[in-house]
């Protein structure tokens, strides 16, 4: 009977065991699922919480300096306080030990030491004028010492504010830390799954097509209000600047215009624009003169700015961290418009790079100075 009791117990042990691999399992496919269902829309997500989180910490470490140097200007005003009243102290001391010396005798000794009654008027206005003087000293001593303990109550409080800045922008780092492990670990599957690479590709035509389709409405909308607001460049046009624009940023071309290839799972994607690689924050440069169309968020491209040159040519430039233009602004060539981010891209830190003409895209490399390529 025991031993099968034992026999039970342990086969109660193995089906424990496997439920548990079975839920792992479900859990581990739920996740792929998870992942392979709009990536983009993840990234996009995560982008958009990592740009949130980060202008908030960099307001709180702004109000952090503002705090800390109200704190440290607070303890240099305290200490030269104490130094002023601790000589104050030495100095009131010095004048009780002559007022107690004085007297009650003091008057009668003025009164017949004087030579006359004007003279004896003259030494009680001079010791009154004394007396008041050391009156006006020992208020304003109990005043300042008032005021020192204010200054403290408001020191204490100052600090309080100061650890509970430092305490939130310590806890707003480790949120923005999440955000990007998490970000990490999509962009791996991505790079190291077949199947959420797949799903990334597929979110990714469904996006190139509403930027398309975004593209095509800002074209209409031009097109409607082309006498009054269409930008006219005052110079040549953009279309004679073929092959001679400077590149909006010097770095490595990671993809072409067209159909590129991944060797790893042999696949292809048909690409409008370029890809090229550059460190966080490097300026991003108007590659001619025009006017801003768009400056915002777009699924699949993250930060991106849209230039109209006139005459039909516009620029995209995507992946930014910072757009620095607003719509209807004017931008000269050469003139820093954003900087490099890594919004929006699966392969980090880059520029996407797009020039259409009347909405169609066409190759930026036979329009940019390949001089400037590497």
């Amino acid at each position: 009977m025991q031993k099968m009791q034992s026999g039970v117990a342990q086969t109660k042990k193995e089906l424990g065991g496997v439920k548990k691999q079975i839920q792992e399992e479900k859990q581990r496919i739920k996740d792929i699922h998870k992942r392979e269902s709009s990536v983009i829309s993840q990234l996009n997500d995560l982008d958009r919480s990592l740009s949130k989180r980060e202008k908030e910490l960099k307001a709180l470490n702004q109000q952090l300096r503002v705090v800390d140097r109200k704190v440290q200007k607070a303890n240099e005003d305290l200490q030269y306080l104490n130094q002023t009243i601790t000589s104050q102290e030495t100095f009131l001391a010095g004048r009780l030990v002559a007022l107690y010396k004085f007297g009650d005798a003091g008057m009668p000794q003025v009164l017949f030491s004087s030579r006359s009654y004007e003279e004896f008027l003259s030494s009680r206005r001079y010791l009154a004028s004394i007396l008041g003087q050391d009156r006006q000293l020992i208020e304003d001593y109990h005043k300042r010492q008032a005021f020192i303990g204010k200054h403290r109550e408001q020191l204490k409080g100052d600090e309080r504010e100061l650890q509970r800045l430092k305490k939130t922008t310590e806890q707003k780092r480790a949120e923005i830390q999440r955000d990007h492990s998490e970000k990490g670990r999509l962009l791996d599957s991505v790079r190291d799954e077949k199947r959420i690479h797949l799903a990334a590709l597929k979110d990714l035509e469904a996006a190139s097509a509403q930027l398309q389709a975004l593209i095509d409405r800002l074209e209409k909308d031009l097109r409607a209000k082309a006498k009054e607001e269409i930008f006219i460049s005052p110079s040549k046009g953009f279309g004679t600047f073929r092959g001679k624009l400077a590149f909006p940023v010097e770095g490595k071309i990671l993809s072409t215009f067209g159909k590129n290839e991944n060797p790893k799972f042999n696949t292809f994607t048909l690409q409008k624009g370029i890809e090229i690689r550059a460190p966080m924050g490097t300026e991003i440069r108007a590659v001619y003169n025009g006017r801003v169309l768009y400056s915002d968020w777009f699924k699949g491209y993250g930060k991106i700015l849209i230039i109209d040159h006139g005459e039909g040519y516009y620029t995209l430039s995507g992946h930014a961290s910072t757009l620095l233009k607003n719509v209807g602004e004017d931008v000269q060539r050469g003139e820093v418009v954003a900087l490099v981010g890594d919004t929006g891209s699966l392969k980090g830190p880059c520029l996407y790079f797009e020039i259409r003409q009347r909405g169609k895209p066409l190759d930026p490399l036979e329009w940019l100075a390949h001089s400037r390529a590497r």
